[in-house]
């Protein structure tokens, strides 16, 4: 209760922001209301990828987890369904990934990073990726960014979308939207729930001798409601959303150990995340005020005994995390003359957490200013400008400045040239856990550079769209945990990473007739190294870091022919290495293949699709000693109306 009259009084103050009374009046004729903008078809292929309206459609009952492994060039490291799911985004950690929702950021200010696994991709109406100078107007996207957003729709009427499956492990999954969409006022209520025994079967080479089990304590249930509200004024949007998730997850032994049935581990997690937004239009730009109170809790709980003897304790970890999070957000847009154009951005961030891993209560305030100028300097071409201003603390951080231009070749052909220049705080843990946190450490700094060259093609029923880039970026002051002579592990700023790579986009769609055609893939080679003086004390200077594959790639094909369609899926992940130790027989994880089908059947408003995932029925782990299961299907039957 004490937490509702917060983000109640948080929201009465937030509403002075509101400005009274507007010069300009905007006649709003259309269901999406925009203002001008600036030609960015040549800057979008370096700095950002939509996901596909079809592949939303196609993983709406899906977490995000698994919807970027199969149609996004970011490698997810996986400790299976129900399990954490991180993001290494261009060769960087989890903690590099910056996930935004509606501009607000999702990053625990614990971790510093985000479990994938807990984002179901139904309750987002727009998902896009950005790197490199796309990541400019917030911190801590070293390696990218994944942006999450809601759309404001009006004059639809009622809307009704009901979804169930049904799957392998008895997986039962319940996806419902309603609500009504008028001229002026719009209501939408999301809720979803989300349940597995998980209990697949696997081959376990932990064990001696090698034998298949099935797994164990890894059912989780998931549940949650996004209520939303949006009122059209004379002048703009006025906009209020809550985001409220419950997740209960039991947690399986690792491989080797799972002879020890006297192990209790799980994760209980919730949070309520609240938005009041308003944007106000006139004829040559405008100006939103957003306003956000999270409220978020963590309990992670693990107890171990002795095999024979369950009155002895041998680990007890109970980690109780309560957070609170708000922020204020002003951007503005203004068209200046001819193409260009000015956007702007004020921000405050202030993080509260109470842990129990902590001495006391920690708290960190953040303000940041940002700048951008866009336009065409001359025929064919596109440049953007931007600096970024942040203040922790009472601390200046300094400027972060980013520069893209692109230039526009006949024949649909273009080259663009990126730098950026951006930071990530430590996060809380890495200052404050008890014992081994670090108060002492420097932000990471890094600077990426970017080449890519696209071509885009649309004739008769032929729309292609290809992409491949090139890029490298380096980070000082890199946070490694390293271990003391204290038995505890402490956090340091101890390497420079250098990351490099190769990426590559094809979207292509064909229409003939009834007949539709679509295929969409990814490859990536990514090559990072700790390139610090401590790496070439410890003999692992240029040698890839841990966990991130040099190779990995997806494809998606979909053919729909009047109400029938069929989909191909096939995600490659290449080896990755979960020891620097060259005599360890564990070091490499093998690379493996995945193919996914899916069948689908659409009557009047009804539609009914079945999946087949793996069904190679490959054995494979994704994360050392963490199974993953094979051969599964999954019937999602759905009703729209």
């Amino acid at each position: 209760m004490k937490s509702l009259w917060r983000f109640i009084s948080f929201m009465m103050l937030s509403l002075a922001w509101l400005p009274i009374q507007a010069q300009d009046t905007v006649i709003l004729k259309t269901v999406d209301v925009t203002a001008s903008q600036i030609k960015t078809e040549a800057l979008n292929p370096l700095i950002m990828k939509k996901v596909d309206s079809l592949v939303l459609e196609t993983k709406s009952t899906s977490t995000l987890s698994e919807l970027l492994i199969q149609h996004s060039p970011v490698f997810i490291k996986t400790y299976g369904p129900g399990g954490v799911s991180t993001a290494s985004f261009r060769g960087t950690t989890a903690s590099h990934t910056l996930v935004l929702w509606n501009g607000f950021q999702l990053n625990a200010p614990t971790l510093g990073q985000v479990d994938f696994s807990t984002i179901p991709v139904f309750l987002a109406d727009d998902i896009d990726l950005k790197w490199g100078s796309g990541t400019s107007n917030n911190s801590g996207g070293l390696g990218g960014s994944v942006n999450i957003d809601s759309k404001s729709t009006f004059g639809k009427g009622l809307i009704l979308d009901l979804k169930q499956t049904y799957g392998s492990f008895n997986t039962w999954g319940s996806f419902v939207t309603a609500g009504y969409c008028g001229k002026r006022v719009s209501f939408r209520v999301k809720a979803y729930r989300n349940s597995s025994d998980n209990d697949f079967k696997y081959y376990n080479t932990g064990v001696f001798p090698h034998k298949t089990m099935r797994q164990q304590n890894a059912d989780f249930v998931d549940y949650g409601v996004m209520p939303e509200v949006s009122v059209m004024l004379k002048h703009g949007i006025l906009s209020l959303t809550s985001w409220n998730q419950w997740n209960n997850r039991n947690l399986p032994p690792i491989m080797p150990n799972v002879v020890n049935k006297t192990t209790k581990e799980w994760n209980r997690d919730s949070f309520s995340r609240n938005t009041l937004s308003y944007k106000l239009y006139w004829p040559s730009g405008s100006l939103q005020l957003r306003s956000a109170a999270f409220f978020e809790k963590q309990h992670y709980y693990l107890e171990t005994h002795p095999q024979n003897d369950s009155t002895v304790t041998v680990t007890m970890i109970n980690s109780l995390n309560d957070a609170m999070i708000l922020h204020q957000i002003a951007n503005v847009e203004q068209q200046l003359f001819a193409s260009w154009k000015l956007k702007g951005k004020l921000q405050w961030d202030r993080e509260e957490v109470n842990s129990n891993n902590y001495a006391d209560t920690k708290r960190r305030n953040m303000v940041s200013a940002y700048l951008a100028v866009e336009g065409n300097p001359f025929n064919n071409a596109d440049l953007s400008v931007t600096a970024r201003y942040d203040v922790v603390d009472g601390k200046s951080m300094g400027v972060f400045p980013t520069a893209t231009f692109s230039y526009h070749f006949p024949m649909g052909l273009g080259l663009t040239l990126g730098y950026s220049h951006n930071y990530r705080n430590p996060s809380l843990n890495d200052l404050y856990w008890y014992p081994g946190g670090n108060p002492d450490l420097l932000p990471e700094n890094g600077r990426t550079v970017d080449l890519a060259a696209s071509y885009q093609l649309n004739k008769g029923g032929v729309k292609l769209e290809w992409r491949t880039g090139v890029y490298a970026s380096n980070v000082k002051n890199w946070i490694q945990w390293v271990p003391t002579s204290y038995r505890f592990w402490v956090p340091q700023n101890v390497a420079k990473v250098f990351a490099r790579g190769i990426e590559n986009h094809i979207d292509l769609n064909y229409t003939h007739g009834d007949w539709k055609y679509s295929l969409s893939g990814n490859y990536v080679f990514t090559f990072t190294t700790d390139e610090s003086e401590n790496a070439q004390m410890y003999g692992i200077l240029g040698k890839q870091l841990i966990y991130i594959p040099r190779h990995h790639g997806n494809l998606f094909a979909n053919v729909r022919w009047n109400t029938w369609d069929l989909s191909y899926t096939l995600e490659v992940t290449g080896v990755r290495n979960t020891t620097y130790a060259e005599n360890d027989v564990l070091r490499d994880l093998p690379s493996y293949a995945l193919h996914h089908v899916a069948f689908g059947k659409q009557w009047g408003k009804f539609r009914c699709e079945l999946r087949c995932n793996n069904i190679t029925d490959k054995d494979y782990q994704n994360v050392l000693w963490r199974p993953m299961p094979g051969r599964s299907f999954e019937l999602m039957i759905n009703y729209k109306y």
